[in-house]
């Protein structure tokens, strides 16, 4: 009995290390991500709770190791959280963001670089000067990207805040409001990413084929 119990315990002892190099090796949480929540260690949990998680994988490479850059996915639809401040690998703002009222109602579908067409612009974009306009704070962007977003500066496409991008609008509207082409949060976030994203920030804006949900 005694030498049973010895066989039982080195048995679960080997197991358990063989676990615990499993686990520390990254690659190999992946795999539990689909499994049911009971049946996932605490451990996988941790890291599938990691927010850079939610960017879609061709926003993901623009990600520096260092730095601040922030990504907008118009391929999501307005109700959903789609704009992204990442700073050194972590996610500090993740938030709903309007788009050109003339790119459509809840899908963004139009992209313009040309003035008064009231639609929002795709492409590679630096932050700018930071001012106090009618909309209050609010920080100028530069287009990056010629015959894309390099009409940006031009048109007034900036960041400002608003409250057509609260939840409260959207459980009352069923869908956030839109701008005029302008990148909309709500003023207590659009303050944030100025106060993270000022001098000369990396913003990376994806507008292709609408993520379905």
């Amino acid at each position: 009995m005694f030498r049973f119990i010895l066989l039982f315990s080195l048995t679960l002892l080997t197991v358990s290390v063989q676990w615990q190099t499993y686990i520390g090796d990254e690659s190999w949480k992946h795999v539990f991500i689909r499994m049911r929540p009971e049946f996932v260690p605490e451990e996988v949990k941790e890291v599938t709770k990691d927010p850079l998680f939610s960017i879609p994988l061709d926003l993901q490479e623009k990600v520096p190791e260092v730095g601040t850059v922030i990504l907008v996915d118009f391929r999501i639809p307005s109700n959903h959280k789609r704009l992204w401040v990442v700073r050194n690998n972590k996610v500090l703002v993740h938030c709903r963001v309007a788009h050109g009222k003339n790119s459509g109602e809840i899908v963004t579908e139009n992209f313009s670089n040309q003035p008064e067409t009231n639609m929002s612009c795709m492409g590679e974009f630096k932050t700018g000067k930071i001012y106090q306009g009618d909309k209050g704070l609010a920080m100028r962007l530069h287009g990056l990207d010629q015959g894309v977003n390099d009409n940006a500066y031009d048109r007034g496409i900036v960041f400002h805040g608003g409250k057509y991008v609260s939840s409260a609008f959207l459980a009352q509207h069923g869908r956030i409001g839109r701008s005029h082409g302008c990148f909309v949060t709500e003023p207590r976030i659009n303050a944030r990413i100025i106060r993270l994203c000022r001098f000369g920030a990396k913003m990376f804006v994806s507008g292709h084929q609408p993520v379905k949900f």
